[in-house]
């Protein structure tokens, strides 16, 4: 059995009935949802930024083809 957080059972099953005892078992889903939505918000602006980088390589690609594909001998007007 692979080790979550190198946790064994028994600690995981402490820790979830610590947070019982202190939050109650009401408040536990909320808390869990509440987890959930923070990692999501962060996975999306991750996504984001990785978009917002890629976009910005493909745009300096371009314009460095261009500025390749121009003859030497050309005089800009």
């Amino acid at each position: 059995m692979i080790n979550f957080l190198f946790i064994s059972f028994e600690e995981s099953f402490f820790i979830i009935f610590i947070a019982i005892l202190i939050f109650g078992p009401k408040k536990i889903p909320g808390i869990a949802r509440g987890l959930g939505e923070g990692i999501q918000h962060l996975k999306n602006a991750k996504k984001k930024i990785k978009n917002e980088i890629f976009m910005q390589n493909s745009k300096k690609n371009k314009i460095e083809k261009k500025e390749k594909n121009a003859p030497p001998y050309s005089i800009k007007r």
